[in-house]
């Protein structure tokens, strides 16, 4: 198939090489030509394990052109995948005034115009294009704002040589193309009429069925538009809700001598028929990452919009902070005018993404608490100079090479995540989520030359 694709960032530039890996001849722009020239001398800009051996398997199908007509002139399905951003500081790196926000619509309705004005001008060529919207959008954007917008930049009616699907993805950074290739189900929200009817007859649906069809074999879910940007919002708010959930357990554990976090989530993972899914049930950092934050804020929005009886969403994101100032908290009660180092900086490991990271929450908090800590990634920072002198290292991204981070006599380790198990002599090993905040819940006591396992904190019970 010929499929354009709008938008070749950190999300569109690994669909769009998994395109061209299932044999389909992908026409690539962005508006940064900078990024297109990379990729044209080969160069991989978006981090994710495995991406430059992809791109270079298939690099005879990618195609990259110098403007969106060019890209669908050649083309019958055009993917959008450009940003509706919030403003830095409210990507959930800093901590939620209370405000919800919609997305800035205004760099995907420019792009859709101008998607639109090029099927306009080769609408004598024979082919029916259909326009698949990726970006996340609020419920009604699709039908108040851009489906118009589009409509109106075509110059004729969904239906006539042409059509919009809204086709948001479920996918993660760092495991793009597996998720893209490997997805739960594929959301396909088609247009409506006004009195109700599938606007394109069916064609838009029937079409990207046989797109899919060529990727894999998943559920194919089609809806109205709103309904689309309903499932996509509330997939990624129900996950931050999860996390939520998952950390009060890890606090709740943490302040209770003899409960341990990860023996009370385990046990709730086993309930599969009304829990769901056992992923995202972890004690550590909240959730984060381009996507996560912003949308509850986007869908406080909507809920004050509507005037919903409770806004979860807005509870989600006070919840995210305050639980992040919670660790803010231990570091501070554990510092002892020590210097604090944050070990990670991205979202989660296996990315270079800091746009909505925890680490980079908690890292603000502290600053706004009057600590800079010093900050260090593998990826992102990975030459950062570390204190001579002994300090408070908090492990913030679950990076499996913190596991043998060479810690000093006098350091104190404090682990969210529950995963460094071994430290020398003379390193307090603080495990998040195990035993009580006024005892070191693990403590490592051996010999330098020997690392041991941590052991956790003696059970002591209240006199009766």
């Amino acid at each position: 198939m010929k499929i354009a694709f709008i938008g070749i960032g950190k999300l569109g530039f690994p669909c769009a090489v998994a395109l061209a890996m299932k044999g389909h001849d992908v026409y690539c722009y962005d508006n940064d030509s900078r990024l297109i020239e990379g990729y044209e001398r080969g160069e991989v800009t978006p981090f994710e394990p495995g991406l430059p051996e992809q791109y270079n398997s298939c690099r005879s199908r990618m195609h990259f052109c110098g403007s969106i007509d060019d890209a669908i002139a050649s083309s019958d399905h055009i993917f959008v995948a450009v940003p509706t951003p919030h403003a830095p500081m409210h990507d959930g790196s800093f901590p939620y005034d209370g405000v919800g926000r919609n997305f800035d619509n205004s760099i995907i309705r420019d792009c859709l115009v101008e998607v639109g004005r090029a099927i306009g001008k080769h609408a004598k060529d024979g082919r029916f294009r259909t326009i698949l919207v990726i970006s996340t959008t609020t419920p009604g954007t699709m039908v108040d704002d851009l489906g118009p917008a589009t409509v109106k930049a075509v110059g004729l009616p969904i239906g006539s040589g042409w059509t919009m699907v809204y086709n948001p993805f479920f996918i993660g950074q760092s495991t793009v193309v597996q998720d893209f290739l490997n997805p739960e189900f594929v959301l396909l929200g088609v247009p409506q009429n006004e009195d109700g009817k599938v606007a394109d007859g069916g064609r838009g649906e029937a079409i990207a069925r046989d797109l899919y069809g060529t990727l894999h074999s998943q559920p194919i879910c089609p809806m109205t538009w709103t309904e689309a940007e309903c499932v996509k919002l509330c997939y990624n708010t129900y996950l931050g809700l999860k996390v939520l959930f998952a950390n009060s357990v890890m606090e709740l554990c943490h302040r209770m001598p003899g409960a341990n976090c990860d023996v009370v989530n385990a046990t709730l993972k086993l309930a599969k028929d009304r829990l769901v899914s056992t992923k995202y049930m972890d004690g550590g950092m909240a959730d984060g990452g381009p996507c996560h934050g912003r949308d509850q804020m986007a869908m406080s929005y909507v809920a004050q919009k509507l005037g919903l009886s409770f806004n979860i969403f807005d509870a989600i994101n006070h919840g995210r902070d305050a639980q992040t100032s919670w660790l803010a908290d231990l570091i501070a009660e554990h510092r002892r005018n020590r210097p604090v180092v944050l070990l990670g900086m991205a979202f989660k490991q296996g990315t270079n993404q800091t746009q909505g990271s925890p680490a980079m929450l908690l890292a603000n908090i502290l600053t706004q608490r009057g600590i800079e800590p010093t900050l260090h990634d593998p990826v992102i920072k990975p030459y950062t100079e570390m204190p001579t002198e002994p300090a408070v290292y908090f492990i913030s991204t679950r990076w499996p090479e913190y596991r043998g981070f060479k810690f000093k006599k006098g350091d104190t380790v404090i682990d969210p995540w529950r995963m460094i198990r071994q430290v020398p002599s003379g390193v307090e090993l603080i495990h998040v989520g195990v035993g009580s905040p006024t005892r070191p819940a693990t403590v490592g006591k051996i010999d330098p030359a020997v690392a041991t396992e941590a052991k956790p904190a003696k059970r002591i019970r209240a006199a009766s």
